[in-house]
């Protein structure tokens, strides 16, 4: 599917979300088969080509991949984070926008809702249906340094303003997101308005002073000037909810740069209080790894890190879902391999058909993106995850071709609860 896909301006609004259709029904329970091996048992794409009502964008960017600006409206591209809704559909958030703070100021900050008709082995197209978007803006006047749009009345955010990389929903309907800029916690209403000022990340080791990065406004701004210890792009990636909506569990990209052991730091916070509480673990990278691309929880002490190196269409790249456990504040968390997103069992063959020069498409099948940024967990024996395409720059799954946001779901042989 090469033809662009352009979203009709009534289905999405600059002030909310707004379905195309009203699919509400829950998808129909199917029986689950159960695997020896990490098994790919769903497949769906969005083209990479896909886009929404709003402003032409790329007027910073080259392009690449034979896609090129101006783009029409906004790409619906380089999912960062993503949330599971009740009728089945998903809350898929878009990146800071073309890679960098300084070309993204014409990519406006949205969460897409799309809805997946999954190809399994006995249904489905495999297609991706856009249902709308949550714009977000900050009318309210609460984030104390310029932004792009600051002298209009919605101040709606663009990818010059944060690079949104992690989001959670908290019990009352309300977003929080990750930024990397900062990095800082943003906390949004249901229809994307910022309620509260972008939150700094306290250093645990000397709790009077901020964690910024290189990026960070305030510094730019000369504003309590912090020497950044946290890397450039280096802010919240991954971000876990306690299942009782309790805490944040915001977890650091990249180690901090004065920290030469390989840890990754994650902090809690206290959703009702909106603050930090001090307590601190690391997480440990193999030394194949570069990154995580994700965090979710599924119990209270338990989840899932996605795991990553820099490699794209590279079938001997590290991308895997480590199974983590945490131990005492202030110590490392346990870690084990879960799934290695380079080996998945395929055996209905789900891709479908390949073009000339597509890897990781046949009954082992590989996730070779350089950026995979979502896990989803569906149930104890089920898992979808989602690449971030960094529109139009990767080109993981074909040298030649831009990559199209994928969807997969990971059957388990064994329950994770």
């Amino acid at each position: 599917m090469n033809k662009k896909t352009l979203l009709a301006v009534m289905c999405c609004t600059a002030f909310g979300l707004v379905a195309c259709n009203d699919d509400n029904k829950q998808d129909q329970p199917t029986p689950i088969e159960k695997v020896t091996e990490p098994t790919l048992v769903s497949f769906a794409k969005l083209p990479v080509a896909t886009y929404a009502a709003g402003p032409d964008s790329g007027k910073a960017v080259s392009g690449a991949n034979g896609i090129y600006p101006p783009f029409t409206g906004q790409p619906v591209q380089g999912f960062s984070a993503a949330l599971k809704n009740d009728d089945g559909s998903y809350m898929a958030m878009a990146d800071n926008g073309f890679g960098t703070q300084d070309n993204s100021a014409d990519f406006l900050l949205r969460i897409y809702k799309i809805k997946a008709d999954f190809k399994t082995k006995s249904k489905g197209t495999g297609q991706v249906a856009v249902q709308g978007f949550i714009q977000l803006r900050d009318p309210n006047k609460l984030i104390p340094f310029e932004i792009i749009n600051g002298n209009t009345t919605d101040r709606l955010l663009t990818g010059a303003d944060f690079d949104p990389e992690s989001m959670q929903r908290a019990a009352d309907g309300t977003y929080w997101i990750g930024d990397e800029f900062g990095p800082y916690l943003l906390h949004f209403s249901a229809d994307g308005v910022l309620l509260d000022a972008p939150i700094g990340l306290p250093n645990p080791l000397n709790p009077t002073q901020e964690l910024r990065s290189p990026q960070n406004q305030l510094n730019k701004a000369n504003i309590n000037y912090v020497e950044p210890l946290v890397g450039r792009s280096s802010g919240f990636e991954g971000m876990a909810i306690s299942p009782d909506g309790k805490y944040l569990y915001p977890l650091l990209e990249k180690p901090l740069l004065n920290d030469s052991t390989g840890r990754l730091l994650i902090s809690q916070f206290d959703i009702q209080k909106k603050a930090y509480t001090g307590l601190y673990y690391w997480f440990e990278l193999d030394s194949k790894a570069t990154n995580i691309g994700d965090f979710q929880l599924f119990n209270d002490r338990e989840g899932i890190i996605i795991e990553r190196d820099a490699s794209q269409n590279n079938l001997g790249g590290h991308k895997k879902l480590i199974r983590i456990k945490f131990n005492e504040p202030k110590q490392t968390v346990a870690r084990e391999d879960l799934v290695d997103l380079m080996k998945l069992a395929n055996p209905d063959a789900l891709y479908g058909t390949a073009r000339a020069g597509d890897i990781g498409t046949g009954k082992v099948f590989a996730f070779p993106f350089e950026t995979i940024e979502d896990v989803i967990i569906e149930n104890g024996t089920t898992l979808t995850v989602l690449n971030d395409n960094n529109f139009p720059g990767s080109s993981g799954r074909n040298a030649k071709e831009a990559d199209d946001n994928e969807i997969i779901q990971i059957r388990l042989p064994k329950a994770l609860f």
